[in-house]
């Protein structure tokens, strides 16, 4: 019984000994990551603690977690932080003068707001703070002349250093109620991992090593962090630019942009004219705020016509064979459609009836496809839903016409009218061409950095489903390489590259019914290089006056960024 005994507590403790050879350097790895970020991440917080040991303690400073672009080589930048500075405070219970107060901090820092510095030096409060946002030089050159008049405290901020660049994409921060948080963009999709809710610096520092051995264990753990994301800052200003110099040409109500890898959904640059500076945004309004490329939904107008060509190929109802006489014209029950020309074409192909836009072509596709699948494949699409895309504030597309089974609505809806939806839905759409059927989720954040160490890279490229046959999308993409080709004669061709793409133009819909005469929304999509595509681009534009197509107004604008872009990645030729 002994040796039993004793041979049972030998394996006993030889499991023991297992045990704690494999948590130990589990344990050792943790408290080496955790003593990182205590000294290294979270370093500038104590400094700023060790710092009011000569100015006075401020409990309330700011903290939130930044977030990055990436540039192409993979280096991050700073899209939203932190800057440090002061803030000076005074006991105006003990201020006998405030306008002889005035003068003498006005010689060493113009104070803009005279009115508010008076009203708060008048109050008569123990503690009012009459001056924020101060650098270190201003705030101690004050401290200096004043002395024990004034008390000095460290303050923090949110700060956009590339200023207006990207703003629908960021966001800002600001109140609601007593609630500061962030408000539109990624600020407010992101709220719960960048806000920062325990700042307390006198935590126990054992208990800060030992924080991440809990988690290890402990799934509950903090989601605060900083968000890297797939924004590349000098696409997206080239994108901006281009942007403002279509809303300042032709005087359109709104004008915007995506760029993205449709393989992967990572968007490197989005984008809308009139935008803000969310550093300070006092002069815009709410609708300056709204991001149209997610939010709002728009009748797209012919850039939806390689979808119902794809729809008719995939069932069979159309091949290369496929004709029709196009006569400039086609009946729907009580109503007439034309081309948009008003002109016939003879016996057409379906390439031609996609090259030179045909409504009528378009109408003859739509009657071939089973109504029930129409319906099913604009479902796949994912028009009518949201694409999951990571900023708040996404629109649902209007698709109520394909309940009807009235065949004016299908005759509408092959040429773009009659159902609306957001830029960013079709984007989404459309890359299932660039992307041999499969579908992908457009998204901005790539990866979250954590403040216990630990990150979470996010990677969506196979959670795509087979939504179209690849085949199906080659073909598709072969005649939009052909269309692009064509446009002006030829002379729209980027050299060696090939070009997938499509113009539309849309009348815009009154809200007393029909649609305005003389109002247009003209819209692009294109992808390159067509047949191993890394960059799909979305262009539009609201309204633009003294214009008619998108021809006019969107092809030279996608040209240059399609150029711009092969040049700036270096994409070898395909042709």
């Amino acid at each position: 019984m002994k040796r039993k005994s004793a041979q049972k507590k030998r394996v006993f403790n030889s499991r023991l000994m297992w045990l704690f050879y494999i948590f130990l350097p589990l344990i050792a790895l943790t408290l080496v990551i955790n003593l990182f970020h205590i000294q290294v991440r979270n370093g500038s917080a104590f400094r700023d603690r060790a710092d009011n040991q000569y100015v006075v303690a401020s409990y309330n400073a700011f903290e939130r977690g930044s977030i990055y672009f990436t540039e192409k080589d993979g280096d991050q930048i700073t899209a939203a932080g932190q800057k440090k500075g002061y803030k000076i405070s005074i006991d105006a219970s003990k201020v006998t003068d405030p306008e002889a107060l005035f003068i003498e901090m006005n010689k060493i820092i113009t104070i803009e707001d005279r009115d508010d510095f008076m009203r708060r030096v008048s109050s008569k409060k123990t503690y009012q703070e009459i001056l924020l946002q101060l650098s270190e030089d201003d705030a101690k050159a004050l401290k200096d002349e004043l002395g024990s008049r004034v008390q000095l405290h460290t303050e923090k901020w949110r700060v956009y250093p590339l200023q207006n660049v990207a703003s629908h994409v960021l966001g800002f921060l600001g109140y609601q109620g007593d609630d500061y948080a962030g408000r539109y963009g990624l600020e407010r999709s992101y709220e719960d991992t960048l806000v920062r809710t325990d700042e307390n610096l006198y935590t126990n520092f054992f208990a800060r090593i030992f924080h991440g051995v809990r988690d290890i264990v402990d799934t509950d753990t903090s989601l605060e962090g900083d968000i890297i994301t797939t924004i590349e800052p000098q696409v997206q200003i080239f994108l901006e630019g281009k942007l403002r110099e279509i809303q300042g040409r032709w005087s359109s109500q709104r004008t915007g942009g995506i760029i993205m890898n449709p393989r992967n959904g990572e968007i490197y640059a989005l984008g809308a004219v009139p935008g803000f500076n969310p550093n300070d945004f006092s002069g815009a309004s709410v609708e300056d705020f709204r991001n149209p490329m997610i939010e709002d939904v728009y009748e797209l107008g012919s850039i939806l016509k390689p979808l119902v060509v794809a729809a008719a190929w995939d069932t069979g109802d159309i091949n290369e064979l496929t004709t029709y006489n196009d006569t400039g014209s086609v009946v729907v029950g009580p109503h007439t459609i034309y081309n948009f020309d008003k002109k016939g074409r003879g016996v057409v192909t379906v390439q031609k009836i996609l090259q030179d836009s045909l409504n009528t072509g378009m109408v003859y596709i739509s009657q071939r496809i089973d109504k029930d699948d129409f319906r099913d494949y604009f479902s796949r699409f994912g028009f009518g839903e949201q694409t999951g895309i990571d900023l708040p504030n996404e629109g649902s597309g209007l698709t109520s016409n394909l309940n009807s089974n009235r065949d004016i609505e299908f005759a509408n809806m092959s040429f773009g009218q009659g159902i609306a939806i957001t830029p960013i839905a079709m984007v989404k759409a459309t890359s299932l061409l660039a992307n041999k059927g499969m579908s992908i989720t457009p998204h901005l954040v790539k990866k979250i950095e954590y403040q216990n160490g630990l990150s979470n890279t996010i990677d969506l490229t196979d959670d795509g489903i087979q939504v179209i046959q690849s085949e199906t999308a080659d073909e598709v993409s072969r005649m939009l390489v052909n269309t692009f080709d064509a446009y002006n004669d030829g002379s729209s061709i980027i050299p060696n590259y090939s070009v997938a793409a499509k113009t539309g133009t849309a009348q815009i819909p009154s809200p007393d019914g029909g649609y305005y005469d003389d109002r247009n929304l003209h819209s692009f999509v294109g992808y390159f290089p067509a047949y191993d595509p890394k960059f799909i681009v979305f262009l539009y534009t609201y309204h633009p006056k003294g214009v008619r197509y998108s021809s006019q107004t969107l092809l030279n604008p996608f040209r240059d960024i399609a150029q711009y872009i092969i040049n700036y990645y270096d994409i070898p030729p395909d042709r």
